[in-house]
């Protein structure tokens, strides 16, 4: 990643763990605008942008399918918030299958966020991990619990039948809360959530990972899906736009 692009995040609280993946910054420090690019990668994100031209605009992403290019301007900051998949339901209590592959803008002001929080990272963290804090307001449904658990802890291995055996939910449900809440089938976030898994592997330089893949032809096929790139043209491209690639661990 350029020296001009600055990447930071944080963790969420153990309180809202089941619901948010990270807190996130991106800057531009630099006198010139740079282009940057992301795969898909099993999140919905929440974008509060501050820059000289725009001093504060807050947009929900949703999933993504496919490969998303922009560019971040000069001298700017974009604060972030990954939500996982329950989020849609018990922190923002609304569907995102509405804008699956785009995006929504949000009014000034959501989650009290002014232009003031861009000076520390952190007390934006504190601060919208409070107001996240009030919206659990109802009882988690113990079955969505095993769901979100199940999905996450196998990084997408695993399937609808699996997680129906375990949490005590018919698949034709779990998947119809799929494409309710986030517009598409389980099976096809799955794919995605292995797909960002794969990352860290790439940049070791390994070009099929050890788990979560039967055979390297539908390895291959997964990542040319959502990257249009093969393994090792993925694990040898130096583009500095890459930007999960470039912070991965």
């Amino acid at each position: 990643m350029k020296d001009t692009i600055q990447i930071h995040s944080l963790a969420p609280n153990d309180e809202l763990s089941l619901f948010i993946e990270s807190f996130w910054m991106i800057q531009n420090t630099s006198e010139q605008d740079e282009e940057v690019e992301t795969f898909p990668d099993g999140g919905i994100d929440l974008y509060f942008f501050h820059s000289e031209k725009l001093p504060l605009h807050v947009s929900l992403v949703g999933l993504e399918t496919d490969v998303q290019v922009a560019i971040m301007p000069k001298n700017s900051i974009l604060f972030g918030v990954r939500l996982k998949l329950l989020s849609a339901e018990y922190l923002l209590k609304t569907p995102v299958s509405g804008i699956l592959n785009d995006n929504k803008i949000l009014d000034i002001g959501f989650a009290g966020i002014t232009t003031s929080d861009f000076s520390c990272f952190d007390k934006f963290c504190k601060k919208l991990s409070q107001y996240f804090c009030s919206q659990l307001t109802n009882p988690i449904d113990p079955r969505k619990k095993i769901m979100s658990d199940c999905i996450y802890s196998s990084n997408g291995s695993v399937s609808v039948t699996e997680i129906s055996d375990s949490a005590h939910w018919s698949s034709r449900q779990i998947n119809r809360y799929f494409n309710k809440w986030l517009g598409l089938p389980m099976k096809s976030y799955c794919d995605i959530l292995r797909f960002r898994h794969s990352f860290e592997s790439l940049k070791a330089g390994q070009l099929f990972p050890e788990n979560g893949f039967n055979d390297q032809s539908h390895y291959i096929k997964l990542i040319k899906k959502y990257s249009k790139l093969t393994p090792k043209q993925l694990a040898q491209d130096k583009n500095d736009r890459f930007v999960q690639l470039s912070f991965s661990k």
